[in-house]
Parts: C-alpha cells; structure tokens; sequence
C-alpha cells in the first residue's frame, strides 16, 4: 500500500490544476466537435470562387504589356486619345481611373491633341509609361 501512495502522491495534482487541466480537455474535445460537425452535418452551399475568370483578366491586361513586331497584343485597334471615354483609356495599359480622369481633364483645358507626344504634358505620363502607350494610342 505504500507504494500506492507514493504513486498518487507523483500523480496527484492540486485543485487549481486540476481546473486547468479539465478546461483545456473541454476546450481540446469541443475543437473536435466543431471539426467533426463541419466535416459531416455542414454542407457548404456557397459555390466556390471561380479563380478563372480573375486570371483571364490578369491575363488580358498583362497581354497588352507584352508587345511583339506587329504592335499590341490585346487591343485590335487604336484608341484615340481626342474622342476616347474614360472607360477606353483605362484598358490602357499603366492607366487607371486617376489617370483617364487626367487626360480627360487636360483634353478638356487644353483643347484637341495634335499628336501623341502632347500626352507627356499630363501629369503622371513621363518617358517610361509613354513608350508603354504610343502603340496603342493615336491622335487624330
């Protein structure tokens, strides 16, 4: 009998540990429970996110970066830039919705465009993203 109690002695734990230990065993059995339930009861229903269609735009816009001998890759014809509508100019490639509202608003003080290298007067259009636009742009 001795050893038995030096046995419960070892093993024997004080009342707030005994807490602890019973709540992280609650907290352990109910994580299983939830798993368990959302594993064979919950059926989701919501369709998931077709990643398709967010790449084909991706696709799409960095298409229009990459250039080959015949010009643009993407876009079949040129956008003018004197009659083009914000949506057009944002298909641009390096042109977002600031920048369409810039070009419309120097359009606007400015008059028609003459030729396309005016554009780098619009704040924003230095070298670098002109040379990305001149083979998609036109001034007529």
């Amino acid at each position: 009998m001795n050893s038995w109690k030096r046995i419960q002695e070892y093993f024997s734990f004080t009342k707030n540990e005994q807490k602890v230990l019973l709540v992280l065993t609650l907290v352990f059995l109910g994580g299983i429970a939830v798993k368990a339930y959302k594993t064979y009861v919950v059926i989701e229903t919501k369709p998931p996110y077709d990643y398709s269609r967010s790449d084909s735009v991706f696709s799409a816009r960095s298409a229009t970066l990459r250039q080959d001998s015949s010009g643009p890759a993407l876009l079949s014809r040129k956008i003018n830039v004197n009659t083009a509508t914000k949506k057009e100019l944002m298909e641009l490639p390096g042109i977002g919705e600031a920048m369409a509202d810039r070009i419309l608003l120097f359009r606007q003080e400015k008059g028609k465009i003459r030729n396309i290298g005016e554009l780098k007067d619009v704040r924003g259009i230095g070298d670098k993203k002109f040379q990305k636009l001149k083979p998609f742009i036109e001034a007529q």
